[in-house]
């Protein structure tokens, strides 16, 4: 993540805001202006229409004289002259201003009653006067050019006011959208700047409880398990080179032994031996630290029986530590006593704790289980010469050596206990160094039930 290219995103979401913005507000504007405009000409219209009529109706009453028609009064009343036509038995007795378009069109309407257009020009209403001989009808006009110039000029800035709203609600969209994505750019500029100068920096959470506060807190997640993410990927591979470097190079010290020296055939077979010796460590090393990284990339999955596990740890215990001539005790376990944790990481927790015993005992090792509300707990206890208070945790270090090793005990790294705490931290555990109430260590492993 650089810094332009987070700059022009964060353009393009603000550009998109605004399109966004304008967009929903123009959907009210655009139906108000239409609803306005209509509603606008239908009153002009209705206004039009009821001035003809009107003027149709004060004709009417000046020609009905005693049931004969008197046009005569039409032409002399200067309010009706030049604005009305009367028609005596389909004759035009008086005659409007007009061309021959406009003529016509009072000629037809008169025929025919009720009201004409003559479009953008004027509008004509005619009423018959009732109870005249010979038939008679009155048609008043009412201009509509002045009706129209009004709409025009009220369509026109109705829309004109309308993009003026609109533009006003774009500026006012661009400046709060950019004012309030101005953080979260300055936010992915200083990510991307810590990848390469302070990868362990972390956005401020405080003083804040908006989305900007709970946006910093979520990449902060996300960065801590990244972060955690890639220390345990190096933790893995620094512990297997670590590990793994004793009994490679004892492997391969005795291989350049038997490659420059004639040996007898028995220290062939003691070389050999070393040598599956070293490999079955190297790959019981691997085992272990791939199923620690498993454990911890998908922790709590799987489940097994303790009985059965401790019984199978009781078998392999001759297989591996019986030349030590240490005894081991494994306490009755209640059946159908589970652990929420896979057999196989289970006995991977306890090889370590029950190897470090068997180097320290004298004569015995313990090992007792039981149950406790929702965890599944697993005691290893030796009577060897114990564990300072001081190192109970020092202990767990890797590569740090218990108290009173000298490196005679075994030729490991010190990763084993250390494993086994990773391992059961992993799984939702843990492994600790209690005090013991006599002489000897005692290990508590807790899993979940």
């Amino acid at each position: 993540m650089t810094g332009p290219p987070a700059v022009g995103r964060r353009r393009t979401l603000r550009g998109r805001l605004t399109t966004l913005t304008v967009v929903v507000a123009a959907v009210p504007v655009v139906l108000l202006l239409v609803a306005g405009n209509l509603l606008l000409r239908s009153a002009a219209e209705r206004d039009a229409d009821a001035r003809a009529r009107n003027l149709a109706l004060a004709a009417m009453a000046a020609v009905d004289d005693d049931g004969r028609p008197r046009p005569s009064r039409v032409r002399g009343d200067r309010a009706l002259a030049g604005r009305v036509w009367v028609f005596v038995d389909g004759a035009a007795a008086v005659r409007g201003p007009g061309d021959a378009d406009v003529q016509e069109a009072a000629r037809r309407v008169a025929a025919t009653g009720g009201v004409l257009d003559v479009p953008g020009r004027v509008r004509l209403h005619a009423l018959a006067v009732p109870g005249v001989r010979p038939p008679t009808t009155v048609v008043g006009r009412h201009p509509l050019t002045q009706r129209a110039l009004v709409t025009d000029v009220v369509l026109v800035g109705s829309v004109g006011l309308g993009l003026l709203l609109l533009a006003g609600v774009a500026a006012a969209t661009w400046a709060i959208a950019g004012r309030a994505l101005r953080p979260v750019g300055a936010m992915a500029r200083a990510a991307g700047g810590w990848s390469e100068r302070d990868p362990d920096a972390r956005f401020p959470t405080t003083g804040a409880g908006d989305e900007l506060a709970a946006l910093a807190r979520a990449v902060n997640d996300l960065l801590d398990r990244m972060a955690a993410s890639l220390r345990d990927s190096r933790r893995l591979a620094a512990d297997l080179s670590h590990e793994l470097r004793t009994p490679l190079a004892r492997i391969v010290a005795e291989l350049e032994l038997l490659a420059h020296r004639e040996r007898s055939p028995q220290e062939r077979r003691d070389a050999h031996a070393v040598i599956a010796r070293a490999a079955d460590e190297m790959e019981r090393i691997v085992g272990s630290l791939m199923a620690a990284a498993r454990s911890e990339a998908a922790p709590g999955r799987g489940r097994g029986d303790l009985r059965e596990v401790l019984e199978h740890v009781r078998a392999g215990w001759e297989g591996t530590l019986g030349a030590r001539h240490v005894r081991l005790t494994v306490e009755p376990v209640a059946p159908g006593m589970a652990v929420g944790a896979a057999p196989e990481l289970v006995e991977r927790i306890l090889s370590p704790v029950l190897d470090n015993a068997a180097r320290f005992a004298r004569s015995s090792v313990v090992v007792t289980a039981g149950r406790d509300d929702r965890r599944v707990w697993i005691v290893v206890a030796d009577d060897g010469p114990g564990v300072p208070d001081a190192e109970r945790d020092a202990i767990f270090v890797p590569g740090r050596r218990a108290p009173g090793d000298d490196g005679t005990r075994h030729d490991g790294a010190g990763l084993g206990l250390a494993l086994a705490r990773r391992l059961a931290r992993g799984a939702g555990g843990d492994v600790v160094c209690e005090p013991a109430p006599g002489p000897g260590a005692r290990m508590r492993v807790t899993l979940p039930a």
